[in-house]
């Protein structure tokens, strides 16, 4: 249901977009020129909105690859990573605590194997299940983080984990959002490679990590499907 929701608002967005852009009569290189211009003018205070944007968004069902594409075109590799690394901790963070304090006795009644599920997989090591699950990635970002704060899971081992697991990708696709800039088609084909290896990394670090009676396709119907 979850993801459903989270794949049909990006395409409404899409749609709603691309309808302004078709009657207005909107130039994609002159609006590209224009928002440019606009996010200069605002400087540090621009770049601490789009952090901002990118927490929200974190907790609304954004993918942090999309916002990590804006911000690199935007503001560059190292910049974008900073803001919205520091952006998708807080909205983890924002998530987790919706999970604990407002919706704890909702996820527990309703999605209670999915949660028993979670708590065998987080056994052993909070910080390295939830690392490798983040540089992979695995699942719905946000409902998984709500799920995790109505658990009996470490909190903060699973959010420093967490923070720490959103980079390496935030950096892989900032990196192709200033592909948009520099039209540098090595920088696609290194993001390419980066991005298998880091699934496999990931991959590595989860199964290192997962306890010895849990398999790794548990761990995928516990995370994925929601079943036990």
């Amino acid at each position: 249901m979850v993801p459903a929701l989270k794949a049909g608002s990006l395409l409404v967005f899409f749609i709603c977009l691309y309808v302004l852009f078709l009657h207005v009569g909107v130039d994609v290189t002159s609006f590209l020129a224009l928002t440019e211009q606009y996010i200069a003018r605002l400087g540090s205070a621009g770049i601490f909105c789009f952090l901002i944007l990118s927490a929200l968004g974190t907790f609304f069902f954004v993918p942090r690859q999309l916002l990590s594409l804006v911000a690199g075109y935007f503001y560059g590799v190292g910049v974008a990573v900073c803001i919205v690394s520091c952006g998708a901790g807080l909205g983890c963070l924002f998530s987790m605590g919706y999970g604990n304090f407002l919706a704890k006795k909702f996820f527990q009644k309703k999605m209670r194997k999915r949660i028993k599920c979670l708590e065998n997989i987080f056994t052993k090591s909070t910080f390295g299940i939830a690392l490798g699950i983040r540089i992979m990635p695995i699942g719905c970002n946000t409902l998984l983080n709500m799920l995790v704060g109505a658990t009996k899971i470490p909190f903060w081992k699973f959010w420093a984990g967490s923070a720490l697991g959103y980079i390496p990708q935030n950096f892989i696709f900032a990196l192709l959002g200033s592909v948009g800039k520099t039209e540098n088609g090595l920088t696609v084909i290194l993001s390419v490679l980066l991005y298998g290896s880091l699934l496999a990394v990931g991959f590595l670090i989860v199964k290192k990590n997962l306890p010895r009676h849990i398999t790794l396709k548990y761990l995928y119907n516990g995370i994925v499907k929601g079943e036990a």
